[in-house]
């Protein structure tokens, strides 16, 4: 039976963060067999201080690189492909705070898209998954606007280089519908991946990004993603089925059991406004459909960088003449990705007047 491993911590600067992963690791040394050359796979969704809780804290990462260094002498690289800003791979790298990490542990920063991409079972995925003998998974806990969490399952979406992740939104515009092709990113990759989440600082409300950081005080650790998420879901008191890349798994004929390792928890967390669930009987979804909505509107903060523009699956986003956007709501499909890549907070989510009656915050 899979093992997901729970361990209540407070501090990124705790000796028991470096006690628990350097355990997860000789727990499963045998991953390490024959092993030269590890990709770190943290979340580096944009260019967001630590403190906010967006991406993975360097801190963490930091603790991750000591422990693999005292276990073995692997070449060990660093990469993810940001959001809509791969092309300000640096900034963001110094920003997140992970770039000084790499250089003072001589770690090697690595771009997903400097590597070729490969088209497997109609999913584009980086060749670097065929350049690293392992993959360390290190997803930050967060709320998610169109997913409902970003988990371990998740973050393995950055393994799609560049605007090819605009490509599955275009595709899949449905929640449930990407959920199920980021899903197919994971399988395609599970079998050379181990993963550690950072729940210290997690990030809740309209997430993955334009929420707020809230201290959860936990990591977690599994060589199985699906079981680590569906464990961080019963830890969170929320349905399993609430993060829709577990919905995804469940469709499969894996059986996910697995068993808790170490601290019993619970954690209360807040959810994306659009992920709050509406009951309605069926004479009345057409109206629900058409009258209860939540939009991305463009605020007063718009710097005209365009990262939205170029995120936006369905062209609903445009450049007007003094240099920032307009979104194009009749064309709009909610997923969302606008809100998320903005690095201004110049995106709000705004709710219908029949959602701001009916939904309770």
């Amino acid at each position: 039976m899979n093992k997901v491993y729970i361990r209540e911590i407070n501090s990124y600067a705790h000796a028991d963060l470096e006690i628990f992963i350097k355990n997860f690791f000789l727990e499963y040394f045998d991953a390490f067999k024959n092993v030269r050359k590890i990709l770190l796979k943290p979340n580096i969704l944009q260019a967001s201080i630590p403190e906010r809780g967006v991406t993975t804290h360097p801190d963490f990462i930091r603790v991750v690189i000591k422990a693999l260094r005292e276990i073995g002498n692997f070449e060990i690289l660093l990469g993810d492909s940001p959001g809509a800003n791969f092309k300000n791979y640096d900034k963001v790298l110094k920003i997140t705070g992970i770039k000084k990490v790499c250089e003072d542990e001589r770690v090697k920063i690595v771009k997903i898209e400097n590597f070729k991409p490969l088209l497997i079972d109609d999913t584009i995925i980086s060749s670097i998954i065929n350049d690293v003998d392992l993959i360390i998974n290190l997803p930050k806990l967060k709320t998610h606007s169109l997913t409902g969490l970003t988990l371990a399952v998740k973050n393995l979406f950055g393994l799609v280089p560049g605007t090819n992740k605009v490509n599955f939104h275009r595709k899949n515009p449905v929640d449930e519908k990407l959920a199920d092709a980021i899903f197919k990113v994971y399988d395609i990759v599970k079998n050379k991946c181990i993963h550690i989440l950072d729940g210290i600082i997690a990030h809740e409300g309209d997430g993955p990004s334009r929420g707020s950081p809230v201290a959860l005080n936990f990591v977690a650790a599994s060589d199985n993603a699906v079981c680590l998420d569906m464990a961080v879901c019963d830890i969170l008191g929320l349905g399993r089925g609430f993060c829709l890349t577990n919905k995804s798994a469940l469709k499969n004929d894996d059986v996910y059991k697995f068993t808790i390792t170490g601290d019993k928890i619970s954690r209360k967390i807040k959810i994306p406004l659009s992920r709050k669930s509406l009951k309605v009987p069926n004479f009345l979804k057409k109206f629900v459909a058409n009258n209860i909505y939540v939009k991305p509107e463009v605020n007063k903060k718009c710097i005209g960088c365009l990262l939205c523009l170029n995120s936006c699956p369905v062209y609903a986003i445009k450049k007007s003449d003094d240099g920032k956007v307009i979104i194009d709501k009749k064309a709009c499909i909610e997923c969302f990705c606008c809100h998320e890549v903005c690095e201004s907070g110049a995106i709000d989510l705004k709710r219908s007047f029949f959602h701001r009656v009916i939904v309770n915050d």
